[in-house]
């Protein structure tokens, strides 16, 4: 199976890179079981881009044919864009690209897991709104004995 893996550098012992979008490098790589063999290297087009790295880098993979992704993390441009294509994405564990070739060739990556409803990541689940509980509401003044009610 035709695999594209986020690399810091070129080739099976470059170092595996955490970010999709922003990873230097994709090393394609054939996976049968155990066995791993180097396709080639491709530099990632959105690597130093001022904006839109993830959608950079998810047109070239697309582009190189590859089955599944494997990298520690996708933003939500490249996550939609890949899944529009059919390509699986997945996060594993490992040192180096080899490293996680074998791991996912033993089965042991798991499905990466998609951008929080409603876009944006580490929001913490709050709103646009202002205040947050805050002390910015409309409160009468009730309730300390002076007179009212």
């Amino acid at each position: 199976m035709k695999v594209a893996i986020s690399a810091m550098g070129p080739g099976l012992n470059a170092a595996f890179s955490p970010a999709f979008g922003r990873a230097p490098y994709f090393v394609i790589v054939e996976v049968n079981g155990e066995n791993v063999s180097e396709a080639k290297s491709v530099p990632n087009p959105g690597a130093n881009a001022p904006r839109s790295a993830g959608i950079m880098a998810a047109q070239a993979i697309i582009n190189e044919g590859v089955s599944a992704v494997i990298s520690g993390s996708f933003g939500p441009n490249a996550y939609a864009i890949l899944s529009q294509a059919g390509i699986g994405m997945l996060t594993c564990g490992g040192a180096t690209v080899r490293d996680v070739a074998l791991a996912y060739g033993q089965g042991r990556c798991m499905p990466a897991v998609g951008p929080a409803p409603g876009g944006g990541f580490g929001r913490g689940g709050y709103g646009p709104g202002y205040g947050r509980g805050m002390g910015r509401g409309f409160g009468r003044g009730r309730g300390w004995g002076r007179g009212g009610w």
